[in-house]
């Protein structure tokens, strides 16, 4: 019966290869064979390609979808001449997570190419800083977001609340800790394959060492060609970020020898990548075509961004009318409903109110906007002000105000009273800014506005 299964699924995959390359140009189907050549070549040999173990990060963008066509053709190309081939991973990386319209579309690509049974490939997404198997309804839970939601929320409330800081090239150590993760199997992959541009490679690399740098990081990642050393050293860049009050530790360790990961740039190899639409219909893509001019912008929601502008220009409306102050349970510090549709901030935890508090950063030097935001979203709260600034010095105060502040922004007191008085450490203070220099695309963001708030100096 095995023998029949086995004779059946390599009929199936045959004919799967055949769709694909029928659906390519011509340039593309050149652009196979030349793949196949590299890999061989890379795996030392047609005798080991079956040992051979390739990471590709996949995008929500024309340029990741053709990228694994292109793949796929050559793992199944090499498989109709030879006993074995090489194995596949899929990291489907979408940050701050995958909504459900990306899903769908990594789907569609999967079932098109027939890769969901193929014990060669092996899919998987990224949940906060977990790895886990592929699947189109990600867990409900909140946990696995932790870091990632004290990073988001320290860092706006400290450093930039401007949405392109907030979602910019701070989003890019939470994909390096996930590859990071991902890197840490059992089965460890042998190189990574990309189509990113070299040009964009080489500004991500340029940011990457400067990051480290400026956090203090000494150690041979820096000018090290492994991409798995590097990926812990953002990593662990990752944890600086999340936790700025905690002093840095060691960072001397490094990945061990047999954890090196080569990386493979095959831009080169598909110089029509983003022109072939007979191949998108074939893989069911349904993509932002905006997403294909920016690579390194291509594992962050769009969405995500546009939802964040959209939730800042309401803060700058009026309030309608409020319920009565409640301070008792974790509802009452807000009258006004969330509504059904999902924000930015729900992967990771956080309400709408405490997005619109984070927007505002009332906190931060001695709490100097803590009035203006009271008037413009707590006009009830404003009497508590007082109380307000005592809890945030160390005074004595009711507890209702203690719970209406961890409420309200989603951090602990002793977090609020660091923001409240700056004490950040040294090496997060640097990392911190360093990050909010930049957005998803790491080009330079203009000046925050120093006189109010940083990114809302549009709000009432």
């Amino acid at each position: 019966m095995s023998a029949i299964h086995e004779q059946a699924m390599h009929y199936i995959y045959q004919q799967v290869l055949e769709r694909l390359l029928s659906h390519m140009s011509q340039a593309q189907r050149a652009s196979v064979q030349l793949l196949i050549q590299r890999l061989l070549v890379a795996a030392g040999g047609p005798e080991y390609i079956g040992t051979f173990r390739l990471l590709v990060l996949q995008g929500n963008d024309r340029r990741s979808a053709h990228l694994l066509a292109i793949l796929r053709a050559a793992q199944l190309s090499i498989a109709l001449r030879a006993p074995v081939t090489f194995q596949l991973r899929v990291l489907v990386v979408n940050l701050p997570t995958a909504g459900n319209a990306a899903l769908d579309n990594h789907e569609r690509s999967f079932n098109a190419l027939f890769m969901q049974d193929d014990p060669r490939v092996q899919l998987q997404m990224t949940e906060g800083c977990e790895v886990v198997p592929f699947n189109r309804r990600p867990s409900a839970s909140t946990e696995r977001w932790a870091l990632a939601r004290n990073a988001m929320l320290m860092f706006g409330h400290g450093v930039d609340a401007r949405p392109e800081a907030l979602l910019g090239s701070r989003l890019h150590l939470e994909l390096a800790g996930a590859v990071g993760v991902a890197l840490q199997a059992q089965s460890r992959a042998d190189v990574l394959i990309t189509a990113v541009p070299a040009r964009q490679r080489r500004r991500y690399l340029a940011w990457a060492r400067r990051s480290l740098c400026q956090a203090g990081e000494r150690g041979p990642h820096l000018l090290h060609q492994c991409l798995a050393t590097l990926a812990s050293g953002l990593g662990r860049l990752q944890g600086v970020a999340g936790s700025p009050l905690e002093p840095v530790g060691d960072p001397s360790r490094v990945v061990a020898e047999d954890a090196t990961l080569r990386v493979i740039a095959i831009d080169d190899l598909l110089p029509h990548l983003l022109e072939q639409e007979q191949l998108d219909l074939m893989l069911g893509c349904r993509l932002d075509p905006d997403q294909d001019a920016w690579p390194l912008a291509a594992f962050i929601d769009p969405k995500a961004l546009a939802q964040l502008h959209e939730l800042r220009a309401r803060c700058s409306e009026p309030m309608g009318h409020r319920q009565a102050l409640r301070l008792a349970g974790p509802c009452a510090f807000d009258g006004q409903r969330e509504p059904a549709s999902g924000h930015p901030g729900k992967a990771y935890g956080i309400s709408q109110t405490q997005l619109i508090c984070l927007l505002f950063s009332p906190f931060a030097r001695q709490g100097k906007g803590l009035e203006r935001f009271l008037q413009c979203r707590h006009p009830d709260m404003q009497v508590a002000l007082p109380y307000l600034h005592r809890a945030l010095q160390g005074k004595p105060c009711p507890d209702a105000v203690k719970d209406w502040l961890v409420n309200t922004s989603g951090l602990a007191l002793v977090q609020l009273r660091a923001i409240y008085e700056g004490r950040l450490q040294p090496a997060s203070r640097r990392l911190m800014a360093n990050l909010a220099r930049r957005d998803v695309h790491l080009k330079l963001l203009p000046a925050p506005f120093v006189a109010g708030r940083p990114g809302l100096e549009g709000l009432p």
